[in-house]
């Protein structure tokens, strides 16, 4: 009994001494935050003053032209409708052509899902008649569509950089294995009614 007592005085006394528990409850001053800059509050500053306050400074509410602020609020909406309405609507089914040579060729069936002018989806690629699982991400820009097309399995990715022409994506691609580039072809991609 005594021997235990001693076992767990010292256990006892190891952990308190022990440098992962000493700097429990200590504060740490990184000079790297600024404490000063909070944009949450100096949103609300910029809302309760100047042209956009409620209140007087002597505590009256403000008045304000209802015109003036309806034309605002109709231009900021315009504004941001405008920045995250895409130009073209790329969600759903789409059949990806590999152009590896006249007579190769290897398919990737893709949903894709859109947000604003981002991408992101999953599908298959056809291969010597095995289907291997795939995930892509892109975006969409004024310069075209670009696309990374994953295969986590055997450690593939396709990167395709494609435009708009009628009504399919036409472009290139480039295959990467284990980051190193190991074929680039054309690559045509038109929706899928499957």
């Amino acid at each position: 009994m005594k021997s235990q007592l001693i076992v767990c005085m010292v256990l006892i006394l190891a952990m308190l001494a022990s440098p992962a528990y000493a700097g429990c409850g200590k504060w740490v001053i990184r000079d790297n935050t600024d404490f000063l800059k909070d944009s949450i509050f100096d949103d609300a500053v910029a809302s309760s003053t100047g042209d956009s306050a409620t209140v007087n400074a002597d505590g009256t509410a403000r008045v304000k032209n209802e015109t003036a602020e309806n034309s605002e609020k109709e231009a900021t909406n315009t504004v941001i409708a405008e920045k995250k309405a895409p130009t073209i609507d790329l969600a759903g089914k789409w059949r990806v052509m590999l152009e590896k040579s006249k007579a190769e060729q290897d398919t990737i069936d893709l949903i894709l899902i859109q947000t604003g002018d981002r991408l992101q989806g999953y599908g298959t690629l056809l291969e010597g008649g095995a289907d291997t699982p795939a995930t892509a991400t892109g975006s969409i820009s004024d310069e075209g569509i670009s696309l990374d097309v994953k295969l986590v399995q055997q450690k593939k990715d396709y990167r395709l950089d494609m435009a708009l022409v009628k009504s399919e994506l036409e472009g290139s691609y480039e295959l990467y294995e284990m980051e190193k580039l190991a074929e680039n072809g054309n690559v045509t991609a038109s929706r899928s009614s499957s």
